[in-house]
């Protein structure tokens, strides 16, 4: 079995290279201008708060599992196959792609969170014209993919349950945005598929 160096370096090599890319987007090149905010996305409860809860563990699993503390090695999964960390391997690294396509089609209309502004503008092009939420999914996968690179419990648990309250938020998402669109995003998710392609048939 390959030396779990080997798979710490991976892990680290596949976020430095997906942010790369979130973090030009998301921090060198500015997307918002705060006047121009009209309405933004309010908390959502029990989802929200299952969703920073489960972030912050899997932060907190990664740290751990990157510093090799003897006292956390109970949690790497015994007989883990080594074909699956390369399968999230190769899920991550896939995922950066993606992320760079969604990105580019969002260009200024990109912010951290949902918010809506006067000249706010609804996307339908690249990745947008089949999929409504398509950086959820890239993130989702990239996040499930490097933790099946760590082989760990805490991590490959935390990631699952990030993943999990993500259909409520959306759905809140969604009727800001009918409210904000009406008509026009009522026949947009029509067509689209809401984390993937819709499957027609």
């Amino acid at each position: 079995m390959t030396d779990e160096m080997f798979y710490r370096i991976l892990f680290v090599t596949l976020y430095a290279f997906f942010f790369s890319i979130r973090g030009y987007y998301r921090f060198v090149k500015p997307k918002r201008e705060k006047s121009d905010v009209v309405d933004e996305r309010k908390p959502f409860g029990k989802a929200e708060v299952v969703m920073t809860i489960a972030i912050l563990g899997y932060f907190a699993s990664v740290i751990l599992y990157l510093l090799n503390l003897a006292w956390f090695a109970w949690t790497q999964i015994p007989n883990y196959p080594e074909f699956i960390r390369w399968i999230g391997a190769v899920l991550a690294f896939t995922s950066t792609p993606f992320l760079w396509w969604i990105h580019k089609t969002l260009d200024r209309q990109y912010s951290a969170c949902l918010q809506i502004k006067e000249s706010h503008l609804l996307i339908t092009a690249g990745p947008y014209a089949h999929v409504r939420h398509p950086m959820y999914t890239i993130l989702n996968l990239f996040s499930f993919g490097v933790s099946l690179v760590t082989a760990n419990l805490f991590t490959i648990g935390f990631v699952i349950l990030t993943i999990i309250p993500f259909p409520f938020v959306v759905q809140k998402e969604e009727k800001m945005l009918l409210e904000t669109f009406g008509e026009e995003y009522s026949e947009y998710m029509k067509r689209t598929g809401r984390f993937f392609p819709r499957v027609k048939g």
